[in-house]
């Protein structure tokens, strides 16, 4: 034990001593005024002993029968006697010389002195509580009836009680009275009205929202007491139906049988549930008990679930998705109609039947017992599998399967949504068919085209070296209309030949599949600037950032070459402009190509970028280039259009993919 915990106890043990000398003070004081008054009570000890034994001897038979801790003390409160019980009660003998006073509780020495006065003023003490330490150190709740012993001649000689140990007693019923207290608070503060009625229909107990159910102003308090049949018919107004209220209570109260949930409905909307609880006591009828809880919110809430589970249940049942529920042996609890539509089967004929068995090929059934694992991992997925109808017709479903959870968030099965795609796989086969000749004729007409161009070229140059071997051979001859002829048959040769050049690229666009690569189009624009050999009264500015796009870097030449070239070609100003730039965003980058040449009226500014269409009759215009910018544009998903004013210029906007 440590000095500070030996200093308490030292101290402790200083007060109890005290409080014990204190009180054998007030005692002997006590005893010493007794003294006083008599001179018989100046006896000896001894004397006085052998008188009490005397006057105990002829109690000796009832004293040995008492139950209860017997014990006699003389007028110093020492023990001159005490029964088993007592020493059990005590834990000492009557050898230990004993004295009563040193048991006393500290806490308790001034109500043992004012018990001690009252025993020897009134003669007598009943019902006397009061704390002692007994032997084993243990505090104790005791009970003392005492009384004082006389002699023959009618004069005090001692003391004698009854002692009973009411420890247990007394916490038991403070048990009892805090339960009571908290039972109390907590049906006066109930979320449900409560309402004790006895057997006269009197109000036992009742709460505060039973008041607030039935607008009542007085207390719970106030209430007790009060007789129900009376207040009923107070309330009744507050219900849609009132005669059904009253007539309804009459009915439970004389059947006298359980009753839950009773519905009742108040004008104001509310809804209240009624339980009502007969009581009984050694079969005897004591009263009943009503409890009142308002459902509004919770009778409304199943109304629209039952509502909404209703429409969901109609649509699962006629959307043209077919629906199938199973559990995790793949049993089929559940299908819609659409499903007994595409399947042939009805529901009776399915149910409790695995489903992969039924309904599936022999390939697809692997692929569903994969897709039921996932199901208990909790994965979602979509699949396609080969399905067999009732009438052993081979169809293509596609299924998106979903775990299903019960309230636990437990997998107890899946829930599967199909589509009969048979006929957009047959269409899928065509088109994958129709794709593979599509191909195979572009490849062909590629070729062709390249045939056709060499073709088509050779005679026109023949035709053109003819022409100038006519001229060769009649130089000095050929009159200057003949010479103009000439040359405007060479200039349609050249034209044609354009023509069949640009014909043969634009054909071309699109046709090969060369793999994307990183292009710099500051690299492409340079190579541009130097192929184009811009004249001197126009500026070429060119933004000097340009980015770093995915794609084919002839093709992108071609695509900016086209527009530049257009723009040179139909610059009408003394001092030219040209301007390249771009701008961005998260997907894509948009670029421009600027000049300040001739416009394009609003009326041409789709029509342009069709083959063969051209703005006017320039010599070097095939009606293709724009064309080709298009092509080139669409093969990239991006988009081109443009802004201009005739007169003043045009604006070219196309966008790339990043």
């Amino acid at each position: 034990m440590s000095d500070p915990k030996i200093k308490m106890y030292e101290r402790a043990l200083a007060r109890e001593k005290a409080a014990r000398k204190e009180a054998e003070r007030i005692l002997e004081e006590k005893s010493l005024e007794l003294y006083h008054k008599s001179e018989e009570l100046r006896v000896s000890n001894s004397k006085l002993e052998d008188i009490v034994k005397e006057r105990t001897s002829e109690l000796e038979g009832v004293f040995e029968n008492i139950v209860d801790a017997y014990v006699v003390m003389d007028l110093m409160g020492t023990v001159i006697k005490m029964n088993q019980a007592a020493e059990e009660l005590l834990g000492y003998t009557i050898k230990d010389g004993l004295n009563l006073i040193e048991l006393v509780h500290p806490d308790e020495v001034q109500k043992a002195s004012k018990g001690f006065e009252e025993l020897y003023t009134a003669g007598s003490v009943t019902d006397f509580h009061i704390k002692i330490v007994i032997a084993s150190g243990k505090t104790c709740l005791v009970h003392i009836n005492a009384s004082l012993v006389r002699n023959a001649s009618g004069k005090v000689i001692a003391a004698q009680g009854i002692v009973r140990d009411i420890t247990q007693e007394k916490a038991a019923e403070q048990r009892l009275i805090d339960s009571e207290n908290r039972l109390s608070a907590l049906i006066l503060n109930l979320e449900s009205g409560i309402l004790l009625e006895d057997e006269h229909r009197n109000v036992v107990i009742t709460n505060n929202r039973f008041c607030d159910f039935f607008s009542i102003s007085a207390t719970p308090d106030q209430l007790i007491g009060v007789n129900c049949e009376n207040a009923a018919s107070e309330s009744k107004d507050l219900f849609k139906n009132p005669e059904e209220f009253i007539s309804r209570i009459n009915t439970l109260t004389q059947n006298k049988e359980q009753v839950l949930s009773d519905e009742l409905k108040l004008k104001d909307g509310r809804i209240l549930e009624r339980d009502f609880i007969p009581i009984y006591e050694d079969g005897a009828y004591k009263g009943h008990l009503w409890t009142y809880r308002d459902v509004t919110l919770r009778r409304k809430f199943r109304e629209s679930i039952e509502a909404e589970r209703q429409k969901y249940s109609d649509i699962i049942a006629n959307m043209n998705l077919g629906l199938i529920e199973v559990n995790l042996d793949d049993e089929i609890l559940m299908i819609n109609n659409s499903f007994e539509a595409m399947s042939g089967y009805i529901e009776a004929e399915l149910l409790g039947k695995k489903g992969m068995e039924v309904l599936l090929t022999n390939e697809a059934r692997s692929l569903l017992e994969q897709e039921n694992k996932n199901r208990l991992k909790g994965k979602s997925n979509s699949y396609e599998v080969e399905a067999i109808t009732k009438s052993g017709e081979i169809r293509h479903w596609l299924i998106s399967g979903a775990p299903n959870y019960n309230l636990n968030g437990k997998v107890i099965g899946s829930i599967g949504i199909h589509l009969d795609i048979t006929e957009l796989k047959s269409l899928e086969i065509q088109k994958e068919n129709l794709l593979k000749k599509l191909e195979k004729s572009n490849d062909e007409l590629q070729e062709y085209a390249h045939v056709v161009s060499h073709d088509l070229k050779s005679p026109l140059r023949s035709i053109n070296a003819l022409v100038n071997w006519i001229k060769d051979d009649n130089e000095g001859v050929l009159t200057e209309e003949t010479k103009s002829h000439l040359e405007m048959i060479e200039t349609t040769l050249e034209k044609m030949e354009q023509l069949i050049s640009d014909v043969l690229e634009y054909s071309s666009v699109g046709s090969e599949n060369a793999a994307p690569e990183k292009v710099d189009l500051q690299e492409v624009l340079a190579d541009i600037e130097t192929l184009l050999h811009c004249p001197e009264h126009i500026t070429l500015t060119i933004h000097p950032d340009l980015p770093t796009v995915n794609g084919d870097k002839v093709k992108l030449q071609q695509l900016f070459q086209n527009l530049m070239s257009n723009a040179i070609r139909y610059c009408d100003k003394e001092k030219g402009l040209i301007e390249v730039g771009f701008t961005e965003n998260k997907t894509h980058y948009t670029f421009t190509v600027k000049d300040n040449g001739i416009g394009i009226p609003k009326e041409y500014h789709d029509k342009i970028f069709k083959i063969f269409q051209s703005l006017n009759n320039h010599k070097d215009s095939t009606g293709i280039g724009l064309s080709i910018v298009k092509k080139i544009v669409d093969l990239y998903k991006g988009s081109i259009w443009l802004e201009s004013t005739v007169g003043e210029g045009t604006t070219f906007f196309f966008t790339l993919q990043k």
